[in-house]
């Protein structure tokens, strides 16, 4: 078994996606979106959010 740690990918709304995938909204109300590479990350419930990369396409 491999015990490489798997870098976690975190980007802010406004901000450009890093890499093409499926993202989660950060917050006590939560949402999943996929989104290509270099797409200005959204906005969530009118709020920044923050946005992690859950899988990569």
């Amino acid at each position: 078994m491999n015990n490489e740690s798997i870098p976690i990918k975190i980007t802010r709304s406004g901000q450009k996606c890093p890499v093409s995938g499926l993202w989660k909204s950060k917050g006590a109300f939560t949402t999943t979106i996929i989104i290509a590479e270099k797409s200005t990350m959204p906005d969530y419930g009118g709020q920044k959010v923050a946005w992690i990369l859950l899988y990569q396409c």
